[in-house]
């Protein structure tokens, strides 16, 4: 489970202008939703900044600080303006310590498949992630998947990831997660033959056959 924090402020002031202030100070808004009920707060964008850098390819559970309290919430959805990148708005759901959450774990493949260093095949990757249900310290802040035994043809499904203790695999077990497809295959080029030249050969053909009954009656 990440270790993660970051501090936020509750915020009273909503709506357009509100937020257009917010910014001017190097902040933005934000929401905590919990069990039905929301509450609103305000983040510093330079340190909200580095911690998505810091969970990037992990399991997106972080500690709150909010005063003298501190909450567990899942970071769910982030809003950046299109242009400009600055961050606009960012969703958290609050989760409870002891009680079973679902979450997203990022997948790490690790290996070269001897299917691609030995035969030229190629690595298709299908799942970045998978849906797991557990306990918000059993959440993996990522999950390791070895490829290096992958021969061409061979593949892995939800159902290969290794057991962890406490964490139940909510996406289907069938789903193929990754894969190791034959070498590209070079097509030939097809060769265009002109009108012009078809008309010329049959021309030749035929020249050539009145040549051969030409000399057979002479």
């Amino acid at each position: 489970m990440s270790e993660l924090s970051i501090s936020v402020d509750a915020r009273e002031d909503v709506g357009r202008g509100a937020n257009r202030r917010l910014r001017t100070t190097g902040r933005f808004p934000g929401v905590i939703y919990s069990k039905g009920e929301s509450r609103s707060v305000s983040l510093d964008s330079k340190e909200f900044a580095k911690l998505q850098k810091d969970l990037l390819g992990i399991t997106p559970l972080v500690t709150l600080m909010e005063g003298k309290e501190e909450v567990m919430a899942l970071v769910q959805e982030v809003q950046r303006h299109p242009i400009k990148d600055y961050y606009i708005h960012v969703d958290f759901h609050e989760v409870t310590r002891g009680e079973e959450i679902t979450a997203q774990a990022s997948l790490h493949y690790l290996g070269e498949p001897i299917g691609v260093k030995n035969d030229g095949g190629t690595l298709e990757t299908q799942l970045h992630e998978v849906e797991v249900r557990s306990r918000p310290r059993d959440i993996p802040n990522f999950i390791e998947v070895d490829v290096s035994g992958l021969n061409v043809g061979d593949s892995l499904h939800v159902s290969d990831l290794p057991v962890i203790e406490g964490v139940t695999f909510v996406t289907h077990g069938d789903t193929l997660i990754v894969s190791v497809g034959g070498a590209m295959r070079e097509e030939e080029p097809e060769v265009e033959v002109s009108e012009a030249a078809v008309e010329g050969d049959s021309d030749a053909q035929e020249k050539t056959d009145e040549g051969i009954s030409g000399d057979g009656e002479s």
